[in-house]
């Protein structure tokens, strides 16, 4: 089935509240980066983070395939929400004392998608084997609640697998059949994707404005308008290049059955996204509360690896998308050299509401390069 056949569809309200959940979860989960995190936060903030956010893209193509006006589909969807809310409570402590409780949420919402999938496989339409919901919905859901069970780190090692179990069933493509890659619609997919981005967007601008009301002072103000900048450029370019041209090239990937790209490019790179602008954020949170001292080591790193972050992760995009390296050089090296060159020493040497400038400073010069390039080559 060609992508000409597959029925337009936008995002309808019941999905975007089924969304109202992870504004808590991203907002929860990047209170532990404020301050002065270090290589355990970070790394914290990818182990608690990708099973949610692998959680909602899986629950994301399934209305995007069998869709959200069905009451079935609905009531599951909202059974999933307690689940992720459990997840989201569970993550200050999400490694250690609640640990139990993020993987009950965790099995919870696998549950839910076994719902989701099961009766779709008496449905010829789809070609879905039987094993595949067993397999990706009620054999992690067991991992994952059998890991409450468990200590660590053999609770870890549970998780790790659960998390393998989907990843390789998605890689080397069983029961994933030509008929379910055909009859996404990309259109749908690239807007709730472009929705999710907006939530995380949306939390570093509650981090500054909140930041701001509990400390509104003059520095406080100019620390919060450069990182209300360097969002608002980010935002820009994200939705005025990179979402058209997602797409158009994802639609080509399906016309031409390449479930690779389009898996990489749906599921795995806009993960890398999001967690650069979730540690991007937290770092501009941080400045603006305290923006008459120096930025901590953390909220250093957290700065230069969220704008560095955001421009590798987009060239990784554009790559898989068809690019060549070669046609990003004019915009992708100065956005990984310019940040890694400028950022550390100036957050360094500078109070952090100075910090904050430079970075707008930074984003703004590597968009206003970009804009030009582009209009050359126009």
């Amino acid at each position: 089935m060609g992508m000409a056949s597959v029925e337009h569809r936008r995002t309808d309200w019941f999905e975007l509240f089924f969304d109202l959940v992870f504004v808590v979860t991203v907002a929860v989960l990047a209170q532990g980066l404020h301050g002065n995190p270090g290589w355990r936060d970070f790394g914290a903030l990818a182990v608690l983070f990708f099973p949610a956010w692998w959680a909602w893209v899986n629950l994301m193509i399934s209305v995007n395939l069998f869709g959200s006006a069905q009451l079935w589909n609905r009531v599951w969807l909202l059974a999933a929400m307690p689940g992720l809310g459990i997840m989201a409570a569970a993550a200050p402590q999400g490694l250690d004392g609640r640990a139990w409780a993020y993987a009950l949420g965790a099995a919870w919402v696998r549950l839910t998608i076994f719902a989701i999938w099961w009766p779709q496989v008496r449905d010829p339409r789809w070609g879905i084997p039987a094993w595949r919901p067993i397999s990706y919905g009620l054999l992690t859901a067991g991992l994952w609640a059998l890991s409450a069970l468990v200590p660590a780190p053999g609770r870890f090692v549970l998780w790790a697998l659960a998390v393998a179990v989907e990843v390789i069933l998605l890689t080397i493509g069983r029961g994933q059949s030509r008929q379910q890659y055909s009859q996404l619609a990309v259109d749908h997919l690239v807007e709730r994707i472009g929705l999710f981005v907006v939530i995380v967007l949306g939390e570093s601008v509650f981090a500054v404005v909140m930041g701001l009301s509990e400390h509104f002072e003059a520095f406080n103000a100019v620390a919060a308008l450069g990182s209300f900048v360097t969002v608002a450029l980010l935002a820009i370019t994200f939705f005025l290049w990179s979402t058209s041209a997602a797409q158009h090239w994802i639609g080509q990937a399906q016309q031409h059955d390449e479930r690779a790209r389009m898996r990489d490019t749906v599921m795995y790179l806009p993960f890398l996204l999001i967690y650069t602008i979730t540690i991007l954020a937290a770092a501009l949170g941080t400045a603006v509360d305290e923006p008459d001292h120096h930025l901590p080591a953390g909220s250093v790193i957290g700065l230069t690896a969220g704008v560095v972050g955001y421009y590798l992760t987009s060239g990784l995009f554009s790559r898989r998308l068809g690019n060549s390296w070669r046609s990003m050089a004019s915009w992708l090296l100065p956005g990984i050299l310019a940040p890694l060159a400028i950022l550390p020493p100036a957050a360094l040497l500078l109070p952090a509401w100075a910090a904050a400038l430079t970075t707008a400073a930074v984003v703004f010069g590597l968009f206003a390069g970009s804009k030009l390039v582009t209009h050359r080559a126009r």
